[in-house]
Formats: C-alpha cells, structure tokens, sequence
C-alpha cells in the first residue's frame, strides 16, 4: 500500500498541487472546478470517504467498533440491504470527539493511501486536492499551496441550507466546530492563500486565474 511518505520528496515538488480547504460552504468545490479548467486533476477527499466506507471490509471494522455505542443511543448503523448507514454514523459521531477520532483512525490511513496512489500515478500533472481536514492525514505534506476559500457566515449558511437540506441549528454547529479551521493549515509548510467568495462565479474565476499568475512567477 502507497502512502505519502513513500513518495520521494523531489518526486513530489517535480509539479504542482494544490491542496483547496476551507469552511463549510464557502465554495471548495467552486475554486476546484476553476482549477480543473485551468488543467488540474482535481481529487475529491470527501467522495474518498464515501468510497472507503463502502469498501466491505472498512464497513465491517466500523460496525464493529461502533455498533454498541449507536445501541446504546439508539441508533441502527445498518440500512434495510444491511450496509452501513453513513447518515447514521454522521449522527453518531457528531460532538463526540472520542468517536470520531476512533473512526477518523480507521478511515484516514484508507484515505491518505489512495491520495498518494494517485498523485503517483499521474507523476507529471498538476494535481488538486479538494478536502476540508487535509490536515488530519500525512498527504497534506506534499502540497506545496493552499488555498484557503472564505465566505462570510451568513452567505455560507445561505448556501448550506439551499444544497445539504439540514437544519440550521446542525449547520451552525458544524461552523462551530470549523471555528479554528485557518489556524490549521496557515502554518503547514505550503504557500497559504485565502480566497475570498462573496461575488458571481465570474469574480471567483478571475481571483483564482490572477493567483495562478501568481504562482507562476
């Protein structure tokens, strides 16, 4: 199995890639839809994680470690085919730190292994990561950018509510916990740019083509 550390340091710097994060609606998948167009391979963690945890044997090690946690709440983690319920488990782990560590502990070296596969696998090609919490996993190490997307907290909310169909009061709670999101990544050893998102499509474009300017020079 590949993980990052077994990617040799001048292997990753020979091109670029760029880790996209920020807070919860402020438009990651927007900057990595800009980038895709500007020719970057764009990966995204999020739907890694839905792919691990559909993996047979991710979903037994899951059921095993929480089932008597969701019982004890009342919680069924299985759907009426018997595969795990992720809707559920989000339930679960939900202001639990203790558990979401615990599943965070099975699923991220999962994750982190199939990041470095494919940033291996296309050796020459610039590459975005498009991922919230890149800081919890080792391949955050190879990005030699971040770009940090903002957007003011009601114009998230906004957004949060027309797209996921939560409640507000679980949506402001998920902003509760991003709060300290920044500090994570603003001292990685990468270039840390914010990108701000409070216009049109067409003003995020022209911020993100002038920081790759940037970058270039």
């Amino acid at each position: 199995m590949i993980t990052a550390s077994d990617i040799p340091i001048g292997e990753q710097f020979s091109r670029h890639i760029i880790c996209v994060t920020g807070t919860m609606a402020a438009g990651k998948n927007a900057v990595s839809d800009i980038l895709a167009r500007h020719g970057y391979l764009c990966l995204d963690a999020d739907k890694l994680v839905h792919q691990v945890l559909a993996l047979p044997d991710t979903q037994q090690q899951v059921l095993q470690a929480f089932e008597g946690a969701a019982a004890a709440r009342g919680i069924s983690l299985t759907t009426a085919d018997g595969t795990l319920d992720r809707r559920a488990l989000g339930t679960l782990l939900f202001s639990h730190k203790a558990l979401l560590a615990k599943q965070e502990a099975l699923v991220h070296p999962k994750i982190d292994a199939l990041i470095a596969a494919f940033i291996a696998e296309h050796p020459s090609e610039n590459i975005v990561l498009n991922a919230a919490v890149l800081y919890k996993v080792k391949s955050l190490c190879v990005c030699d950018t971040i770009f940090f997307v903002t957007a003011p907290l009601f114009t998230r909310l906004r957004r949060a509510v027309r797209r996921d169909n939560l409640k507000k009061s679980h949506i402001l709670a998920r902003f509760w916990q991003q709060r300290n999101l920044f500090a994570k990544y603003k001292n990685q050893n990468a270039d840390v740019y914010k990108v701000s998102n409070t216009g049109t499509i067409q003003a995020l474009e022209k911020k993100v083509a002038a920081l790759l300017e940037e970058l270039k020079s």
